[in-house]
This record gives C-alpha cells, structure tokens and sequence, in this order.
C-alpha cells in the first residue's frame, strides 16, 4: 500500500500497477522489419512509375527525374520482381498468424486491421471517381489480412474450447493451413486464363493466370465504376477473380496465416526468443546493430497502414514543386 500524510492523519492508497509490456521477439521483428522496408520500396517504386505518369506531363520533367521514372517502371514488370513481391507476401502473411498467435488481443487487432481495409476501399472508390482513374481496391491485402487474423482467432479458440488440448489444435492448425493454400491454388488453376505447362507453372503462384476483371468503363465519354452482383464479389473475396490495384483473395492467403499459426505454436510455445535466452537482451550488442530495423518491425501494422499515403503524397509534392503540370 502506499501511504500519504493528510492534515497529520495517514491515509492508505491502493498501489498503482503499470501494464506490463508484451515481450518482443527479436528475431520476428528483424524479419518484418525487412519486409516491411521492402514493401515501401516497391510501393515507391509503383508511384514514380505508374501513379504519377497517370497524373502529371512527365515529358517536362528534368532528364534525371525521366531516367528515375523510366527505371520504376521497368521494375514495375520485371518477372522476377512479381514472383519476389508474392514470396515476400506470404511471408508477410506466414509471420502475421505467427503474430496472432502471440497477441493477447488478436481478434481485437484484427477487427481493428480489418476496419482500416475498410476505410482504404471507400476512400479509393472516392479518389477514383474524382480522379477518373482505377484506383479502386475492394478486397486489398489489408482487408484479407484482418480477415484472416480473426478467422485463426476464432478457429484456435473455437477448437481448444472443444477439445481442450492445445496439441490437437497444432496438428489441425497445420491441417487447415495446407487445406486452405490447397484450395486457393486448385482455385487458381480451375480459372487459369491459359493452359498451365512446365515454363509457365509458377504464374498460378504469383496469381497473373486468375483472370482480371474491369473496374470501370467509360459510357459516352464519363468514367463510370462496375457494379458487379454478389457472386462476383464473392468470387473477388474468395481468390477466383483479380480486382482493381490491389487485390488479395481470401485463398490461399488464409493458408499462409494458418501456417505462420502453427509455427507459433510449434517453436514459440514459450513466446520467448529462440536467439536470445535470456529475459532482456536489450544491451545485446547484436540487438543493438539490429535495432533500427527491430523498431521498424515492432510497428509494421502502423507502416503498412499509412505508408503508401505518405509516399503518394510525396512523390506528388516533388513534381509540384519541380512545376510539372498535370495532364
């Protein structure tokens, strides 16, 4: 108890508690750190090379700036970039069940990342329709990972309740995560836009066979949005049908959040480090190297929900101030 002196009498105060901090795992956040980093780079990449072309005259931009957006957008379609963003998704996508599954409020969270897809689909029909341009998002990565998280949430707890054995909820956790990327790469295959062969196999894998669907179309000179009906839309959500700039269907990428779940359950049982033994590894030298790119993870959720506005923004502010009209 904590005691105070009022007016010469002593009075008792409860003891305030602080919450204690959720431990971090070093080599989680160095992981997503590093994706995350590359995420933005691609992201920036897009906004000189695709964005910012649809929106400014970069034929009277300075010759450096030209050469910048020329390269951005023959990154943009290299093959080895398209299948490198995909691998670098599921991972995304695999450490994020990992990290549901350490979370204390992982429906919470979900419910809270799955409000943001929200927000960004709405707002990108907007910028869209004032635009006149396809920015449009129905069913992003954002919205499938919310998505996602709270449906592990459910299931673990659902089954554990059930069966009360955390042992039985691993083997069925490994179970649904191959069932779910099976079903999304079957679906890939059932509507494959060409016959899948030898050199070309790999294209189910980074979703470039799924055939992609019009987000709007111009009737009598204005630019007028697609309103597709409920089977569309759920052949959008479910992985069947590519939508707009930004599209992740439900499968396989719940598969990939399921297997970053049973990870967690397998290796951090104790939710503690597999590097670093020891309780506080703060002053660790090799932490110390890592840190910029450690804080960079623990805060990953916040940066992939406001880096693209950020970037877009700037790469804007930079052709105003170069005065680069628009189109």
């Amino acid at each position: 108890m904590e005691t105070a002196l009022i007016d010469g009498y002593l009075l008792h105060l409860p003891l305030r508690t602080m919450k204690k901090k959720a431990k971090r795992i070093f080599e989680i956040d160095l992981l997503r750190g590093l994706l995350i980093i590359m995420m933005v780079v691609d992201h920036l990449a897009y906004d000189f090379g695709q964005l910012a072309p649809s929106f400014f005259l970069v034929s009277d931009a300075p010759q450096a700036l030209r050469d910048l957006i020329e390269w951005c957008y023959n990154y943009w379609y290299e093959a080895w970039r398209i299948n490198f963003r995909y691998a670098v998704i599921a991972l995304f996508f695999i450490l994020s069940g990992l990290s549901t599954y350490l979370s204390r409020n992982s429906i919470k969270r979900g419910m809270v990342v799955l409000g943001f897809g929200a927000i960004i689909s709405i707002f990108s029909y907007f910028l869209s329709i004032t635009l006149k341009t396809d920015l449009f998002i129905f069913f992003g990565i954002i919205l499938c990972l919310g998505l996602a998280m709270i449906t592990y949430s459910l299931f673990r707890t659902l089954i554990i309740k059930m069966t009360k054995s955390k042992t039985f909820w691993l083997w069925t956790s490994l179970f649904l995560a191959i069932l779910f990327t099976g079903v999304g790469y079957w679906m890939r295959l059932e509507v494959a836009t060409v016959p899948v062969d030898a050199q070309n196999w790999w294209f189910i894998i980074n979703g470039r066979m799924t055939p992609t669907i019009n987000s709007y179309r111009i009737i009598q000179g204005v630019f007028t949005p697609i309103v597709y009906g409920l089977d569309v839309k759920l052949d959008i959500v479910l992985g069947r049908l590519w939508y707009g700039v930004d599209w992740a269907g439900l499968f396989p990428y719940l598969g990939y959040t399921f297997f970053g779940g049973f990870l967690g359950e397998l290796l951090y049982a104790q939710k503690k480090s597999l590097i670093f033994k020891r309780e506080n590894v703060v002053w660790h030298p090799v932490e110390k190297v890592f840190r910029p790119l450690t804080f960079i993870g623990s805060k990953t959720i916040y940066i992939y929900l406001l880096h693209q506005v950020v970037l877009a923004a700037l790469t804007a502010l930079i052709f105003i101030l170069l005065g680069i009209p628009l189109k």
